[in-house]
């Protein structure tokens, strides 16, 4: 009897066991591209959970799974596919990601609309673009990536600011780069500070402080037309910046990514110095302390022997090759983010968490930064939804290089040296007895590097809260009202010492500045989206925004410390001290509205309006009303196309769009200054003459373009044409310093732009494993400016330090024209020379725009299997930039092109004033000594450029090898190189992107940064 229940125990267990297995079964299948071949390589998962595989060379997967559950298919290039298990045998046809039809992309305010409906040009980028060959600005990883979009980083290293334009610059003294939008948030992304003629460092800006391991996609909306909901403020377009947030899944997801980056000079050797001649003035070495202060190289020929210093030491006299790699250590990002995401019963969230910490080429230069982000979406009932964003970030930056003139600029020095010097000299014999810095020149502004990158001190930290809570009720089906609050605050420290002891300024100097900065968004929209049978379809958005901006400014400084090497404000000599406080504030109140029809899914008509009102300007002159209109038509959805066409739409559009100006510019304005016997003194503030008639500037473009899809969607296209057009630019027009103003305030400027945006994708090819895909995208911008003030035809903006160069915008030519003096030259084209023998200054010239009218990117990308490599190639042309290290490099007799002459003198070629030929013989010094103070021509480049900008070479372990037991959903490693290699330029010994600061003035370079390249590793591992 106890055997029979044994038995029938057993019995019952073992049904009991094969009942439940039966509810798994093995599903086989074949993935292919829709209306092609097999795709192998794709990950095939069960969905909420860690089961998965890949398809094999053929495109075959098996995997268990329950009849019900639902299978994720997912490949790079392809849009992900969900499919429910209701047989044990499943074909799956996957669409490239290039061909989906019902794109949906991030439009203005957040929007989100099908791509084939708009009228206008809208690039996306991917989030995970931005993580693997990263940079420390994110910013700067949008370079040659987007058709119209011009990215310029500064050449600081990597704590600098960027500057952005898409399709030109639309004006002559105002804000040219687009609005920075994070999650439906304008957020400030101001330069807090910059490089000038006469030196100083960059600050960085707002969009440097974005973490791109949190970003999901960026929409970069090119023209007034895509922006023309957010009105004045996207005169210039805009950056629509999403992030990540939680999905509806079991249980909590975890990812985790590190990234390492070495950093190295792209640029170790200067190739075009001359290593023949060293150390001297007149052909002859230095024999005494006196004789060898000094930077230039115009001493007799290198011979080994020894010969004295500045610190009277004799070393050896020859050539020093390698003074930058001994300079400039190897720089490191590590970069670390974890993220938890999740949902509950109606909620879903996303923590993460990013730590970077940069070591900068700069010896003491470094950055840390942390970021922290928090996403939660929560629907309370059927028609009440909430969305709370907030972020948190927090900057610290030591030791800013210093940029341009050469106090406290450890670039100047480097590049300054004479060919036998050798910079570790300075490294030890950097203090004199009484350890203030060690004169090592006959020019005291020309720091030590090595007492300018340690002892100045450079420093800044910042702290900032984005964050934004919206709550949507959804009244009907196709009715809902929409509410947004959104702040962007920061506190901003900045700290800057010329230490006590300087050779310059002895006793030193202190610099202190406080900003805190707040803005408020308050937006309320009404929204109606409405299908009228089967073809028609209307929807419409109704809203009002209401902006406030503060900036609250605290200034300390003054010169001369009491107690050497104390650092404090309290230090320094009262009589000495200067203090400020401003309070700047301004406000924007609109309306706006959008409605867009349908017809049949293929004709589309959109038309918005915007009516801003703004504080900084006078009562009847500040509101204007801002339209736009735009259509599209997909033809190969209304009439059958031939067979290569899979896809054609055309679109056109256009908009008005403008600005206003800063605050205090309408009236005269007053602050205290000092006293005088016990009574307060005032003084009028302004620098400019104010113009309490100012109205805001008005942008006015127009765009027309086409997209189509080819050869079973194998090749696709988009091309565009814009033109843009500025009146009522508010420019600062230079008036006569007896007026005791700089300038005056006009609204009377007037910018041209149009141009052509293409953009081609092409699925090169695709065979068993192994695809190729390339996209190619290129943009041309003519610019000219049509008008200034009245008779007006010159404008200067910005002048390089050796006062032979300037940038100037000048009526009919391109924007920003980099201009010069050039030699003084007869009707026939020849150099004249005065009767020593030496080239006589002429008259200014210009020499093009520092801006380049061309921009392209080329990327390629392989994929065998789970293995891919990418490239990106970029390249600028057009552009001219000025450079003042070279003609410095001139006048010290470092340039191989000074060599001729240092052996007997050399004749000029060219004519006297009296028109003969000129044979009068000169020493080489003077000679060149007399070019590079006078003229510029001979230093102005084409500033063309292409460059291998990214390599990534990733690998992701499949699914099968992950197991079913495995704690990873995913794990993928990745190589990457940035900034590799200049394939092509024409400007020697620098960087032809080494503009100093990001104005509008764009053209001149002096002793900025060195170019960097990075190679690194990137690890991304999901749970």
């Amino acid at each position: 009897m106890q055997k029979n229940l044994l038995v029938l125990t057993l019995f019952l267990c073992s049904l009991l066991v094969n009942l439940s297995y039966a509810q798994e079964m093995a599903v086989t299948g074949k993935v292919s591209e829709e209306g092609g071949g097999e795709v192998a390589g794709v990950n095939v998962v069960v969905k909420g959970t860690n089961r998965g595989t890949t398809t094999n060379d053929k495109g075959e997967f098996s995997i268990q799974a329950e009849k019900g559950k639902v299978l994720i298919f997912s490949f790079i290039g392809y849009n992900s596919k969900e499919v429910t298990i209701n047989a044990s045998i499943l074909d799956v046809s996957l669409t490239p990601e290039a061909t989906a039809l019902n794109e949906v992309v991030v439009t203005a305010l957040g929007i989100k609309k099908e791509k084939k409906a708009l009228g206008y040009a809208v690039s996306e980028i991917k989030g995970e673009e931005l993580t693997v060959a990263r940079t420390p600005n994110m910013a700067n990883s949008l370079a040659g990536k987007v058709a119209g979009l011009n990215i310029t980083g500064t050449a600081t290293g990597p704590a600098g600011s960027t500057r952005i334009t898409l399709r030109g610059n639309g004006s002559i003294s105002g804000n040219n780069q687009p609005l920075i939008v994070v999650d439906g948030i304008p957020i400030n992304n101001e330069n807090l500070g910059q490089a000038g003629m006469w030196g100083g460092a960059d600050q960085g800006d707002g969009i440097s402080s974005l973490n791109p391991d949190e970003i999901e996609n960026i929409s970069v909306l090119k023209g007034a037309t895509a922006a023309a909901l957010y009105g004045s403020r996207a005169s210039n377009g805009a950056i629509l910046v999403t992030t990540k947030g939680g999905k509806m899944e079991k249980g909590i997801g975890l990812e985790v990514n590190s990234n390492y980056l070495a950093e190295d000079l792209l640029i170790k050797e200067f190739k075009d110095y001359q290593y023949e001649y060293g150390m001297g003035n007149n052909g002859l070495k230095p024999t005494t302390v006196n004789e060898a202060l000094t930077s230039n190289s115009w001493g007799t020929r290198l011979d080994g022997s020894n010969v004295i210093q500045f610190d009277g030491v004799s070393r050896p006299y020859s050539a020093q090759r390698d003074n930058l790699s001994k300079f400039y250590q190897i720089g490191s990002t590590f970069t670390n983010s974890v993220a938890f995401s999740g949902a509950a019963a109606t909620s879903t969230y996303r923590f993460s968490m990013n730590n970077m910490d940069n070591k900068g080429v700069m010896p003491n230069n470094t950055l840390h930064r942390n970021n922290f982000a928090l996403n939660v979406n929560s629907n309370l009932g059927k028609k009440l939804s909430i969305l709370t964003n907030i972020k948190y970030v927090y900057e610290k930056t030591k030791n800013r290089p210093r940029l341009s003139d050469s106090p406290g600029n450890a670039n100047y020095a480097i590049y300054s040296l004479a060919s036998s010097m050798d910079v570790e000299t300075f490294r030890d014999t950097k203090y004199d007895a009484a350890g203030n810095e060690k004169v090592w020149s006959d020019n005291v502004y020309v720091t030590n590097p090595y007492f300018a990158a340690y002892d100045f001190q450079n420093n800044d930290q910042k702290n900032r809260v984005i964050g934004a809570i919206e709550p949507k009720f959804d009244i009907l089906d196709w009715l809902f009202v929409k509410g947004r609050i959104g702040i962007d605050y920061f506190n901003y420290r900045y700290r800057a010492i010329e230490p006590y002891g300087t050779a310059y300024k002895v006793l030193g100097s202190y610099t202190s500045n406080q900003r805190e900065f707040m803005e408020r968004n308050m937006d309320l929209m009404l929204g109606i989206d409405k299908k009228f049978g089967d073809k028609f379809g209307f929807n419409l958005l109704l809203g009002g925004n209401q902006m406030r901006n503060v900036n609250r400014l605290t200034n300390l400084g003054g010169n001369n410390f009491n107690i050497p090497f104390f650092y404090d404000i309290s230090n320094i000599d009262p009589a000495a001290r200067t203090s400020s406080e401003n309070y700047i504030e301004r406000r924007i109140n609109s309306l706006y509205g959008s409605g867009e029809f349908s017809f049949n899914n293929y004709l589309f008509v959109t038309a918005t309006a915007r009516n801003d009102w703004f504080s900084t300007l006078a009562s009847g002159y500040n509101s204007i009303l801002y339209p736009s209109v735009g259509a599209s038509f997909v033809v190969s959805e209304a009439i059958q196309m031939p067979a290569a066409i899979n896809y054609f739409k055309v679109r056109s559009s256009w908009a008005q769009a403008g600005g206003a100006t800063d605050p205090y510019k309408l009236l005269l304005t007053y602050a205290l200054s000092g006293a005088h016997n016990g009574a307060p003194l005032a003084q009028i503030n302004n620098t400019e003459i104010p113009n309490s008639l100012l109205q805001p500037l008005t942008s006015t473009t127009f765009e027309a373009g086409l997209e189509a899809r080819l050869f079973n969607n194998r090749l696709s296209a988009d091309i565009a044409y814009y033109s843009r057009k500025t009146t009522n630019d508010i420019v600062n027009a230079t008036v006569s310093y007896t007026s005791g103003y700089n300038a005056a305030v006009f609204n009377v400027g007037e910018i041209s732009n149009k141009g052509i945006e293409l953009l081609l994708n092409f699925e090169a090819l695709r065979k068993n494993s192994f695809t190729w895909n390339a996209s190619f995208n290129m943009a041309y911008n003519k610019s000219e400016v049509i008008n200034l003030y009245n008779d007006l035809q010159t404008l200067r903006v910005d002048e390089n330090r050796t006062r032979t160069a300037y940038v100037h915008q000048d009526v009919g030519l391109p924007y920003s024209q980099v201009k010069g003096f050039d030699f003084k030259r007869d009707d026939q084209g020849r150099v004249v020379y005065d009767a020593q023998g030496y080239p006589l200054q002429g008259n200014l010239m210009s020499y093009g725009s520092g801006v380049s009218p061309w921009t392209l990117g080329f990327t390629n990308s392989f994929r065998y299997k789970g293995v891919g490599l990418s490239f990106l190639v970029d390249g600028k042309f057009g552009g001219k930039i000025f450079s003042g290290t070279n003609a410095l490099g001139y006048r010290r007799g470092n340039l191989e092109e000074t060599l001729p002459g240092r052996d007997g003198g050399l004749i000029g070629e060219g004519v006297n004033e009296n028109g003969e030929a000129n044979t009068v013989r000169v020493e080489a010094q003077p000679y060149y000594d007399r070019i590079a103070n006078n003229i510029a021509t001979p230093f102005v480049y084409s500033s063309d450029f292409i460059k291998l900008r990214q390599v990534i070479i990733d690998y992701a372990i499949p699914s099968k090898y992950l197991g079913s037991k495995s704690p990873f959903k995913a794990i993928s490693v990745s190589l990457t190189g940035r900034n590799l290699w200049i394939i092509h330029k024409k400007t020697p010994n620098i960087d032809p992107e080494s503009n100093y600061n990001n104005s509008n003035a764009q053209g001149l370079e002096f002793y900025s940064a060195p170019p960097t390249r990075s190679m690194g590793v990137n690890l991304n591992l999901k749970f």
